[in-house]
């Protein structure tokens, strides 16, 4: 039997004796067939180096610690930290603490806020540009939703704006230019009041104005402000004999007002 051949009927280890240099760049080395192929021990740090890949069989599995750490389709569940910078298809995906999403979707575990185009979201959802934030929010007593920023806030349909709130308060029904919009309230309408009466449908705390003629009322003709002939002034204190009020006669600051409508005794 040749030495070569009592090679393969040992059943003891494999073992490499430390020389001058040590244990390193000592192990398995294949030589005359292309370039040489190893599987030795290095240093800087200890291990194991090998210039080949390693296949393992189908139903094997990387472990450390007899943990599994990687098979065919599974990376083990004893992994918490990864650096990687692309993944496939997800089916499901779960995240614990701050969320960051190419730079543009951020999400804060603290303060449980979401925000896109911004990562300091002013409400429970925030989109943001240079210098816009819209919010979503909810509070204690009540949700938010607008413009954080002093911005107009637009309602669109059909890419059309319908309704506008301005920063300063002032809120337009249909666009400039146009006179399609049409506006329904289904109720009673209160404009400066706090209770509207059952038996009106619009309440008003101040004078109204149809087609430039003012319509108000009070106990007497107005003693300031300018008016137009023409508007009215009902006369809230009205008795037998008196008037039903006062129209403006002349233009003027109050202007010239006469009485109109006299009431039977």
């Amino acid at each position: 039997m040749t030495e070569a051949t009592s090679f393969f009927l040992y059943s003891t280890p494999l073992e490499f004796t430390a020389d001058d240099n040590g244990i390193y760049g000592k192990g398995l080395v294949w030589k005359g067939d292309g370039p040489t192929k190893q599987f030795v021990y290095r240093a800087n740090p200890d291990r194991i180096w090998t210039t080949e890949s390693i296949d393992l069989n189908r139903d094997s599995a990387y472990k450390i610690d007899n943990i599994d750490l990687l098979t065919v389709d599974t990376l083990g569940s004893s992994i918490r930290t990864s650096s990687l910078t692309r993944v496939g298809t997800l089916n499901g995906l779960q995240v614990a603490g701050n969320l960051n999403i190419d730079g543009f979707i951020f999400y804060d575990a603290d303060s449980e806020r979401l925000g896109f185009g911004t990562d300091a979201p002013n409400g429970s959802i925030s989109v943001a540009s240079l210098e816009t934030e819209f919010v979503i929010d909810v509070e204690s007593e009540s949700t938010k939703i607008g413009n954080w920023t002093t911005d107009d806030l637009k309602i669109v349909t059909d890419n059309t704006t319908r309704i506008t709130i301005k920063a300063n308060g002032k809120v337009d029904f249909g666009h400039s230019g146009r006179n399609d919009a049409r506006v329904s309230i289904y109720g009673k309408l209160g404009i400066g009041v706090n209770n509207v009466s059952d038996s009106v449908s619009i309440a008003t705390a101040e004078a109204i104005e149809v087609s430039g003629t003012k319509i108000m009322s009070g106990t007497t003709t107005p003693d300031n402000g300018t008016f137009r002939q023409g508007d009215v002034m009902y006369n809230t204190n009205a008795v037998a004999t008196g008037y039903v009020g006062w129209v403006c006669v002349r233009d003027g600051t109050p202007g010239e007002w006469k009485t109109f409508g006299q009431i039977s005794a």
